[in-house]
């Protein structure tokens, strides 16, 4: 069976286990059982209440890390099971991140074929789509210095990383009977306003030339019972970007300030993550820049992340991370997620190509 075949059968495979975030359970099951049988150290670091970690081919002599995470969003936010149109796969997970886990897997399994060497720590982690802990536990481990995160990137190579700063709002008004509305406050139209003021703050119209602009995203935004009254409360949860550069301190500043004029409203800070890029004189972006030249013969295109991955925790924990990977983020998390077998099959020849770099190494 050729490269190609073979990742389609892994990645349907993969795919085909629900695995959302808290639920990893049945995949790493599945990923247990088959690194077992490759002969390789295999080691599950325990996450507390978020199942097992699984790090494989852990050696002092490696200087490189290898990532993805096993767990997807919810099944009700794509398409389950996955299909399989020709070379294509569409579904929940095939891009984010079951094509990733499929790449780490060949890697690993079609070099210990060929004889060749394995310079680096493979780790397979859980609940990237909720919380991160996964990677937050493996970060408290002694690592490489260099990693490699596998996410969708559509084959270029990301050396900066945009944050992020989410708020849940709670709007109040004053209900009334709904025909008396000049005697009520419509908490609604309360938070449409509050949102209006929000677009207007100054660090929303900067652009980072890898990430892209700022901005922001209502994630939810839920009042009203439908009744005959007006509506005395509305909940907005909002996620702000922020990008390499830009002070997160300085950011949250920036929206407690309106939030605080803004009469009515409680609100708390539900999550931060820090942006963070690194040097293109970095060897790892030394080393995956050459790999790709020699696999693919032409030059890669240097990109930023703009969602988080679990490399804002490595970069926090002191090492210098890319994030590289098959296909297009901005239909992940969608029914429109789909994976080109010969993207996959592009990313795993740069992947091997730089494990042989960092083999001439050792």
């Amino acid at each position: 069976m050729d490269l190609k075949n073979k990742f389609k059968e892994l990645i349907f495979t993969l795919a085909s286990i629900p695995s959302p975030s808290g639920e990893e359970r049945a995949i790493l099951e599945y990923l247990t059982g088959r690194l077992s049988q490759i002969g390789l150290p295999l080691r599950k670091q325990e996450v507390p209440d978020r199942f097992w970690n699984l790090i494989v081919n852990e050696d002092p002599a490696n200087q490189l890390l290898i990532v993805s995470h096993v767990d997807t969003v919810p099944p009700w936010l794509g398409i389950f099971p996955p299909r399989i149109k020709d070379d294509v796969l569409e579904g929940l997970g095939v891009c984010d991140d079951k094509a990733g886990v499929a790449i780490m897997l060949m890697l690993l399994e079609e070099r210990l074929k060929a004889g060749k060497k394995i310079p680096a720590t493979f780790a397979f982690v859980v609940d990237e789509e909720r919380e991160g802990q996964g990677s937050a536990m493996l970060a408290r481990e002694k690592l490489p210095l260099y990693a490699v995160v596998l996410e969708p990137t559509d084959l270029k190579i990301a050396i900066a990383e945009g944050g992020s700063v989410e708020f849940e709002i709670r709007v109040m008004g004053k209900a009334v009977h709904g025909s008396c509305i000049p005697h009520g406050e419509n908490a609604i139209e309360r938070a449409i306003e509050l949102m209006s003021k929000l677009k207007r703050l100054s660090f929303l119209y900067t652009e980072h030339p890898l990430v892209g602009p700022g901005g922001f995203n209502v994630e939810r935004f839920s009042g009203g019972d439908g009744e005959l009254r007006v509506p005395d409360r509305c909940i907005v949860e909002v996620d702000f970007r922020v990008l390499p550069g830009q002070e997160t301190e300085d950011v949250i500043a920036e929206i407690k300030a309106i939030l605080d004029d803004f009469p009515n409203v409680h609100y708390v800070v539900k999550d931060v993550s820090e942006p963070f890029a690194i040097s293109t004189e970095s060897p790892i972006v030394q080393k995956i820049c050459e790999a790709y030249q020699k696999a693919l013969g032409e030059e890669p295109e240097l990109s930023g992340m703009p969602s988080w991955t679990d490399a804002a925790h490595l970069y926090a924990a002191g090492l210098e991370p890319v994030v590289f990977g098959p296909g297009e983020l901005a239909r992940c998390h969608t029914p429109e997620e789909i994976i080109e077998l010969s993207d996959v099959v592009e990313a795993f020849a740069v992947l091997d190509k730089l494990l042989d770099l960092f083999s001439e190494e050792v």
